[in-house]
């Protein structure tokens, strides 16, 4: 039924139970387990995109979200490999409900499964605004799982 499916994950405790799913899923059904951490740019005060002083320490954030990036995806793929779930891992720059739709997209991804909620923040209070717009505009089935 599914051959590729999809989890974004932003390293959360929260995604844990979304990854468990995910992979459950992936093991059921002999899919492919795509690992996806998006690195959403964050506009901060202090940083310009232009170089010296202010450039470097903008690199430094980037390089810090891409590391964490790294770590979350291979967790997913640790877990999936206890399954014997074959994992691709993945690493995307820019806003996290594009850059997800996309991915499923280009990578042909049947299903997606994402946490109701991720990192806390003020645009992720209510059901989470990425999993709603994921929800919303996917055109492949997204199991969403609360946080157990």
């Amino acid at each position: 039924m599914y051959n590729r499916i999809l989890v974004p994950t932003d390293g959360s405790q929260a995604a844990t139970a979304a990854i468990e799913e995910a992979v459950d899923l992936a093991a059921q059904f002999g899919a492919e387990l795509h690992a996806l951490y998006v690195v959403e740019p964050i506009p901060l005060g202090g940083f310009s995109a232009g170089s010296g002083p202010a450039s470097a320490e903008w690199d430094g954030v980037v390089d810090k979200q891409r590391a964490e990036g790294e770590s979350a995806t291979a967790a997913v793929a640790e877990r999936a490999q206890a399954r014997d779930v074959d994992t691709v891992e993945a690493i995307e720059h820019g806003k996290p409900n594009v850059e997800i739709l996309e991915y499923a997209e280009e990578h042909d991804i049947e299903a997606i499964v994402m946490g109701t909620h991720g990192r806390s923040g003020a645009d992720r209070l209510v059901v989470g605004s990425v999993t709603e717009k994921v929800v919303r505009k996917s055109d492949v089935p997204v199991l969403t799982v609360r946080k157990g």
